[in-house]
């Protein structure tokens, strides 16, 4: 994909401390794993062909050509339309548990995520203490991507969208470096030096064109974070310990539970292997735990601060009626605007500040029902729980 002029190199990021433990191991043509961890624009959506014109795909071809002597692997976890609440979730099953030691993870989120400072900080926090504790010699960096609807935000208030504000809390706190594509191209955009249709088709997916620009900015970044010198890396061992949690309840103990563990689960059938035609943002073939009769129920026996799940929705959902440790129970309206377009991967948070412990979650499939949905459905990937 053939740029506009070069420009002057990109430099809008912070690096704080870099990537030292990283550039170490390039350095000495150490073996490294890279992993992404975001949505769909790290996915690739947009992109002609999200394995070879992505921004994440375009870096992995960076990585490898100028790093040969590492052999650098990688690991994909990006799913569309999930944010850092799920990401922190689950990083340990997509990521950690992929039976290599992760030396750099990249975390791209800040136009998924909700607005809600509380939730992202808890996430995003969440997510830099579990790789920390699974990978002690782990290098992280934070990207955040640009959405049409924020250009005015930036040309008004010179700002980006508040998820980022949320999460540089984080990276101050942990001085991981992060990257600021969106404000560079929100500047761009805002000077007239290109149209915002000239890098996608929509309101956040690059095209091949924009996808090229952010791993153009991308590969600066990394271009001046790997020659730095190593002097300041910690030996192996000798890291510094983390600082004090920014949230008392982050998700730092976050974890996906199978919804196959349930015993005994009335009307509700363990299907393997599930797959449906008409699904988005999904890798298919799918384990879920299945039920569309109204009453069918089950018990979920957990220990932590915070429980809910992930589901497959999309227009035949229904609600589900809850109950934790035997209180009354509420009901959790499932149906959103997106569940008659397609099927997509979403989670529910049904609590998340538990007293520390062993709880108990009663559900049942509800006999409410969003007036478009077309049925009672729910198709339950996991159980999330922090603790």
């Amino acid at each position: 994909m053939k740029l506009q002029e070069r420009q002057s190199p990109f430099s809008d990021y912070a690096m704080r401390d870099g990537l030292r433990r990283f550039a170490r191991k390039l350095k000495e043509g150490r073996g490294v794993t890279v992993a992404f961890l975001g949505g769909s624009v790290t996915e690739g959506a947009g992109a002609s062909d999200g394995e070879r014109t992505s921004y994440r795909a375009l870096t992995c071809r960076y990585l490898t050509e100028r790093y040969p002597l590492s052999s650098p692997k990688f690991v994909n976890a990006a799913i569309g339309g999930t944010d850092s609440v799920y990401g922190a979730f689950r990083l340990k099953e997509h990521v950690l548990r992929q039976g290599l030691p992760i030396d750099l993870l990249f975390v791209e989120f800040a136009v998924n995520d909700a607005g809600d400072r509380d939730a992202s900080v808890r996430a995003m926090e969440g997510i830099v203490r579990q790789a920390r504790r699974a990978c002690p010699d782990i290098d992280i960096c934070f990207l955040y991507t640009a959405r049409k609807e924020d250009v005015e935000l930036f040309r008004t208030e010179g700002k980006e969208q508040a998820n980022v504000d949320h999460h540089e809390e984080v990276a101050e706190r942990y001085r991981l470096p992060s990257v600021h594509i969106a404000r560079e191209i929100y500047r761009r955009v805002a000077a007239g030096e290109i149209g915002w249709e000239r890098i996608s088709g929509d309101n956040v997916h690059p095209n091949d064109f924009g996808y090229a620009l952010y791993a153009e900015f991308l590969r600066d970044f990394l271009d001046t974070a790997l020659r730095t010198e190593d002097g300041g890396a910690p030996e192996p061992g000798k890291e510094t310990p983390d600082p004090a949690p920014l949230h008392p309840l982050s998700y730092a103990v976050a974890d996906l539970r199978s919804p196959h563990e349930i015993g005994q689960a009335e009307g509700w059938e363990k299907l393997e292997d599930w797959t449906f035609e008409h699904v988005c943002y999904w890798k298919l073939p799918g384990r879920i735990l299945f039920g569309n009769r109204i009453g069918a129920s089950f018990r979920f026996d957990f220990y932590g601060t915070a429980v809910g799940f992930s589901m497959l929705a999309g227009i035949d959902l229904g609600n589900v009626d809850y109950s934790i440790d035997g209180g009354p129970f509420q009901t959790a309206e499932l149906f959103d605007e997106k569940c008659a377009d397609f099927y997509r991967p979403k989670i529910v948070l049904l609590a998340d500040s538990l007293a520390p412990g062993a709880h108990s979650l009663d559900i049942r499939i509800s006999e409410s029902r969003h007036a478009l949905s077309e049925g009672h459905a729910v198709r339950l990937l996991n159980f999330l729980v922090n603790g």
